[in-house]
């Protein structure tokens, strides 16, 4: 019998939600050789593929091209890695005030590396880390700074110097936090807590016969879809133009997608059967 699960691999085609290390969240469809934008870099979805949903990259621009590197850790390890600079640069001075520091200063004199010596180590292969270490360690400034302001001033580096991508399943809930960041008029405004009540008051499983009136491009009539697990049927009814493009973000099996119809409202208002008979509205008495 087919699966009605998706896989766990990102494959050929898969959909997934790309989160950046600046917080940026991108809807991606993979494509062997195709191109995706990671910051001002352009990685080749490649590395991508055959990949468990939930793996991490790192992007890594050595030989003067940009291309996603799987790394093992978890992101919170990751992130680990670059605070961890400090510690190795001897830590914050316990009577460090930030009184010293200028912001001008900072911007123009305070960093002993300059950009092409920065570029230099990017072309020659050197990791996120590393780059973040030299920059650190070529701050005039770093080792008179607070804790707090050597990690902020860490991360602000590895933001731009370290950039790291979660290839996040496409689930509804994920999908839902996806556009209220980007566009929340693709869902009507539909936040991952109204659709968590709309799946668990509906009671959809396996065999039941739903009917939804959609305008979340085809989100929700998937996300009962996939409840349904192949065994049963959907029909979204649309005021407007029907779009079910959700039905391929979430990556059903054809099993599963083939469960879902469409109809306009008002084919459904025309199909439904009269409650009373037309002769019984004649008949009635009229108002004196």
């Amino acid at each position: 019998a087919m699966s009605a699960s998706p896989t766990a691999m990102i494959s050929e085609g898969s959909f997934v939600v790309l989160l950046l290390s600046g917080g940026e969240r991108k809807l991606q469809r993979v494509r062997s050789g195709a191109a995706m934008r990671v910051g001002k870099h352009k990685p080749t979805c490649d590395p991508l593929l055959g990949a468990p949903f939930g793996a991490n990259f790192v992007v890594e621009t050595g030989g003067g091209e940009a291309r996603l590197v799987r790394d093992q850790r978890t992101i919170e390890e990751i992130d680990a890695s670059v605070t961890e600079v400090a510690a190795s640069l001897g830590g914050a001075s316990a009577d460090a005030t930030n009184a010293e520091l200028n912001d001008e200063r900072e911007a123009t004199t305070a960093q002993s590396l300059s950009h092409a010596e920065i570029e230099a180590l990017k072309a020659g292969g050197a990791s996120g880390e590393a780059l973040v270490h030299a920059i650190a360690a070529g701050s005039k400034t770093f080792a008179s700074k607070t804790a707090f302001s050597q990690e902020k001033y860490l991360r602000k580096k590895a933001r731009k110097h370290f950039q790291t991508v979660t290839a996040l399943r496409p689930s509804p809930l994920v999908l839902c936090d996806h556009f209220m960041a980007k566009g929340p008029d693709k869902l009507m405004g539909l936040r991952r807590d109204s659709l968590s009540l709309l799946l668990t008051l509906s009671d959809p499983r396996p065999g039941a016969r739903v009917l939804c009136l959609d305008g979340t491009s085809g989100l929700l009539p998937a996300a009962l879809a996939a409840q349904l697990g192949g065994d049963g049927a959907v029909l979204a009814a649309h005021v407007r133009q029907p779009s079910l493009d959700g039905l391929q973000w979430l990556n059903l099996t054809p099993q599963c997608a083939a469960t879902v119809g469409s109809a306009s409202l008002q084919q459904l208002l025309a199909w439904a059967p009269s409650s009373s008979p037309s002769s019984s509205l004649s008949s009635s008495p009229s108002a004196s």
